[in-house]
């Protein structure tokens, strides 16, 4: 009898254990349930992910150029997290990572006077270029965003390049196919966070 009382105890306190067990993991699965649901909430996207500094510069040279503000916002994103020093491998500058030459191009075309390549790290002055850019290329690509994010990144000649080796027209939308993976994630990317950016901040934008 007493053996069978001790065996009964034991089963009791394994199943006790278990039930401890069992409880400890459903909090946790709580924690991180609310945790995830935290991070996912708008006001923490904003703040952490989708920041969206120099707003007010975007909204007014994208407003000026006729291009969409979520569209920049993404592309500043990703080219340089809003670091207006950020300078890449090749040599890009600023938000927008504008390279030198192409600085130099955008200047004249645009009739800045007194242009040097240090303006690029000025947040107003790259905004202001890389929006005219973007404008250019929507006019050059007749506004598909794929071409136009795909010359953003690989180049306006290698793009035409592609479009002819490829047979893309102006209505091209397969990214997949993008024959460069960095190219190919980068528009990917962009695209995806524009939608984002539209989505936490279409009722915060006049």
């Amino acid at each position: 009898m007493a053996a069978k009382k001790v065996t009964r105890g034991r089963r009791r306190k394994k199943a006790s254990g278990w039930k401890k067990w069992l409880l400890v993991l459903a909090v946790l699965l709580a924690v991180v349930g609310a945790g995830w649901r935290l991070w996912l909430s708008d006001a923490v996207q904003m703040r952490f992910v989708y920041m969206w500094d120099h707003q007010q510069d975007i909204i007014t040279y994208s407003k000026k150029n006729n291009i969409d503000p979520f569209l920049i916002a993404a592309i500043i994103k990703n080219e340089s997290n809003f670091e207006h020093k950020a300078v890449s491998k090749a040599g890009a500058v600023g938000l927008m990572q504008i390279m030198p030459d192409t600085g130099r191009w955008i200047a004249e075309q645009m009739g800045l006077k007194g242009y040097q390549d240090s303006d690029l790290y000025q947040t107003k002055t790259n905004i202001r270029m890389g929006c005219w850019y973007i404008g250019e290329l929507e006019h050059e690509f007749k506004g598909n965003l794929a071409l136009i994010m795909i010359a953003y990144n690989a180049g306006r000649g290698q793009t035409h390049q592609w479009m002819q080796q490829y047979g893309w027209d102006y209505d091209f939308n397969d990214i997949k196919v993008v024959p460069f993976p960095d190219t190919r994630e980068y528009v990917a990317k962009v695209l995806q966070d524009r939608d984002k950016y539209y989505l936490y901040y279409r009722d915060k934008v006049q």
